[in-house]
């Protein structure tokens, strides 16, 4: 059974469809990809899913059982983390102080998480992600690879099995690129799964065993990215190729 099952996913804002009956399905210590064009409903996708949207039509299924509409800090503590697009952190917290406040009140400690690792302190999330050498400076002060980081030791300190990361690679350098994808193989190595939002096709090429493309809010295509990259439909509507 896959741990994330989104069947039929429907949101509409207003007039205006952003996901037209999504189906997707994900499985824990698997590395997936979600692409498409600006405006597509991938991160309207990620929303709904996480619980801060709810959606007009459709369920989301954890380990089959119905979350649809579940309030983000219930989904959370099941298991299912996610980050954002934007580095999110408290400025005016150390770096060891955002993780610590994460570690301690955000991560379940009920038999509802699928979780797949029990993380023993935030120093040891830090080490994980590569911040324990700058573990006392400022979040506010800290350069935006390293912010990038942060958000995921933060979305590590929850426990979860399974990790939405919206975007992780955009505004990083070749180098931090290459560090964050070492990191995403380790996860999925450790039985943590990760779905996965980004516009670089040489990283999701990488990483992902599987892509999903989606446009307007429907899925085109699925599959190995080797096939789906080279799918007339993606190539068309992605790159706005004809081939």
């Amino acid at each position: 059974m896959p741990a994330l099952e989104v069947i039929g996913l429907q949101k509409e804002f207003g007039g205006v469809t952003a996901l037209a009956g999504v189906d997707i399905s994900i499985e824990t210590g698997k590395i997936a990809g979600i692409v498409g064009p600006n405006g597509s409903g991938k991160t309207t996708l990620f929303n709904v899913v996480a619980g801060v949207y709810k959606p007009t039509g459709g369920r989301v299924l954890w380990h089959g059982k119905d979350i649809t509409g579940k309030p983000t800090y219930e989904i959370n503590r099941r298991g299912l983390a996610r980050t954002f697009q934007q580095a999110m952190s408290f400025s005016g917290l150390s770096v060891r102080e955002n993780v610590q406040i994460s570690y301690e009140h955000g991560r379940s400690h009920s038999a509802t998480s699928q979780r797949k690792i029990n993380w023993s302190s935030p120093d040891e999330i830090l080490s994980f992600v590569g911040l324990d050498r700058v573990a006392n400076e400022l979040a506010g002060s800290m350069p935006f690879g390293n912010l990038r980081l942060l958000g995921l030791a933060l979305a590590l300190s929850t426990n979860p099995s399974l990790l939405l990361l919206d975007e992780p690679a955009a505004g990083l350098s070749e180098n931090e690129s290459e560090v964050l994808t070492n990191l995403i193989l380790r996860l999925a190595e450790m039985e943590i799964g990760v779905c996965l939002i980004d516009h670089d096709m040489f990283f999701m090429g990488a990483l992902c065993e599987r892509l999903i493309v989606l446009n307007f809010g429907t899925k085109i295509a699925e599959g190995p990215p080797s096939i789906v990259l080279n799918d007339p439909s993606v190539v068309e509507v992605y790159l706005g190729i004809e081939k």
